[in-house]
């Protein structure tokens, strides 16, 4: 299914996987997460999250990444 839903990348739970629908956000920004391989179609799966619960790591492609909730909240995934 591609449709769209309100739900982010900040949402996810540990282990919860999803796939990305889009980014929201400045040009700059988005220009950058699409450079760390945040692009539309591809599946990411939540990972550790701080004690604090933020930054979140996220495993993307074949990597880990780190993102701030303020980052994650973005980007938005696919309805399932």
């Amino acid at each position: 299914m591609n449709t769209k839903s309100n739900k982010t990348l900040a949402d996810l739970k540990s282990g919860e996987e999803a796939i990305i629908s889009g980014i929201t956000g400045d040009l700059n920004l988005k220009r950058r997460l699409s450079a760390l391989g945040i692009v539309n179609g591809v599946k990411v799966i939540l990972g550790q999250t701080a004690p604090l619960g933020d930054p979140r790591t996220y495993d993307i492609l074949d990597y880990t990444l780190s993102l701030r909730n303020e980052e994650a909240c973005l980007v938005r995934l696919q309805a399932s």
